[in-house]
């Protein structure tokens, strides 16, 4: 059995975590180097959660570290690449590792700008490497049990979708000095749509093609630029309404993620938890199953881990995220493995949940208007919109 060779990029708390938790549970996955410029991440105790961890230069002596990734990439010579770097900077080091035809696992956004888009885009096309989306909510167990539901017809077809994603992210701000807002359009909620979307994404075969999407403002703090909340409506070309309401700072204390998709024969909906009194429930109605016209509960929640599942995968522990990281892991080794034409959760689906918070950025700039969406294989459409929208979204900024 081949075993994998893997380099990680980014020594924040959740990339020191996942390199170590992969290394250690994934079966045929091996360490062998890692990068950051802080190299105080690698070789020093880190204070986290009240105590010091042990020097991950400690733990995984058989790791290489290094500050400069072009050297590790050269150097250290590995099969797969795990960028963990913060949710700004994914892109570059993604296409580096493709130019050098080095599997990719990518934490998400997939990309922060259109420009980014086109240029990650085309890296891949170019490339014999895989890159797979590492979108933790694709591998949460009450998704499944949505998309199950969906392919077993019970659903019918989905016609409008809800998404909300609300946490107080102000805590964050010192520890990640990138989440804190520092310029106008800086931080809009809605930019962040992966967590939202990939899962609705999974049970609808069009595109978003158009949005429509307002901002709250700045009222929660003292920085104008600091959005509190968005609201964003989507549409496929057959008129599918997908609703995505985003907020990082607030004073709400229920759970994150919240999910309902309204089909022509059911009604799914997942609600997050509403403080210790209201757990968090999955349910389901259906007009295609007798004794399920009415709500039923269904006993899933985060972990993917069912008994099929179990048998089907060697590992030896779960991590992240109630084992969604574990699970996107495993099954992108498995396709590795198999030579797959694609990875489950693919570059394709990571910009199909990526670009559409961005051009819903482009509607709160412009006060709420409708704005088109378009992806990197529209190669003319998505030029134009290089060429038109603003530099927020774009990432081109010379004058307009």
């Amino acid at each position: 059995m081949k075993e994998f060779r893997l380099a990680v990029v980014g020594l924040g708390h959740r990339g020191r975590a996942m390199f170590k938790e992969v290394c250690r549970h994934i079966d045929g996955v091996k360490g062998v180097a890692a990068c950051d410029l802080d190299p105080d991440l690698w070789f020093k105790p880190i204070y986290r959660n009240n105590a010091l961890s042990t020097p991950l230069a400690e733990e995984m002596p058989e790791v290489t570290f290094f500050e400069d990734y072009d050297e590790m990439l050269e150097k250290a010579a590995p099969d797969i690449v795990m960028v963990e770097t913060p949710a700004t900077c994914h892109t570059d080091f993604c296409i580096k590792a493709l130019a050098r035809n080095i599997h990719v696992f990518s934490d998400i956004p997939s990309v922060r700008n259109l420009v980014e888009a086109r240029e990650l885009w085309a890296a891949h096309q170019a490339s014999e490497a895989k890159l797979m989306t590492g979108a933790t909510t694709m591998g949460w167990g009450f998704v499944h049990a949505m998309q199950d539901l969906w392919r077993k017809g019970l659903l019918g077809k989905p016609y409008a979708l809800e998404a909300e994603y609300i946490h107080d992210c102000r805590e964050l701000w010192e520890e990640t000095p990138w989440r804190k807002p520092a310029k106008p359009f800086g931080s809009v909620p809605c930019s962040y749509s992966t967590h939202s979307l990939g899962p609705l994404l999974s049970i609808l075969d069009e595109e978003l093609t158009s949005v429509v999407c307002i901002s709250s403002g700045s009222h929660m703090t003292d920085l104008p630029y600091a959005h509190d909340y968005t609201c964003a409506l989507f549409q496929t070309p057959s008129q599918v309404t997908v609703r995505m309401t985003n907020s990082y700072i607030n004073n709400c204390r229920s759970g994150l993620h919240s999910f309902r998709v309204f089909g022509t024969a059911g009604c799914f909906e997942h609600l997050s938890h509403r403080g210790e009194k209201y757990p968090e429930r999955t349910t389901f109605s259906t007009t295609g199953l007798t004794g399920a016209e009415n709500i039923v509960e269904l006993p899933v929640s985060f972990s993917p881990f069912t008994r099929e599942v179990k048998k089907r995968y060697k590992f030896t522990g779960t991590f992240g995220h109630g084992g969604a990281d574990t699970y996107l892991w495993l099954i992108f080794i498995e396709a590795l493995r198999n030579n797959a034409p694609d990875m489950p959760v693919s570059l394709r689906d990571g910009l199909r949940m990526t670009l559409p918070g961005i051009y819903a950025v482009e509607s709160v700039i412009r006060g709420g208007a409708r704005v088109d969406i378009h992806y990197p294989w529209e190669k003319e459409a998505f030029q134009r919109d290089i060429d038109t929208l603003s530099a927020r979204c774009t990432g081109v900024e010379t004058a307009r």
